[in-house]
């Protein structure tokens, strides 16, 4: 029962998602960020958008580039090589 801190928050973040019809597995691969923001984003505006910012913030400090960090999955990385478009004025 003795989590870390960060497994808290991802947990309670997991629990508030899942009322909204996303599975454990669409979530586990996110980043911490990816979590908060997709909250947000469900959530709407109901005053948590000014929380955003002081939110993400927070956790970064908190947990460092753990709060970025993501699991790369081979489905998740575009491998196709786009040329840029050249552009005519």
């Amino acid at each position: 029962m003795n989590k870390n801190p960060m497994q808290k928050v991802r947990e309670a973040l997991y629990e508030r998602l899942t009322n909204f019809d996303f599975t454990e597995d669409e979530l586990k691969d996110k980043s911490l960020f990816q979590l908060v923001t997709l909250e947000m984003l469900v959530i709407g505006h109901r005053n948590y958008i000014g929380t955003y910012t002081a939110t993400c913030r927070t956790l970064e400090e908190l947990f460092g580039d753990k709060f970025w960090h993501r699991d790369e999955k081979p489905e998740n990385i575009a491998t196709e090589v786009h040329e840029p478009k050249t552009v005519v004025n």
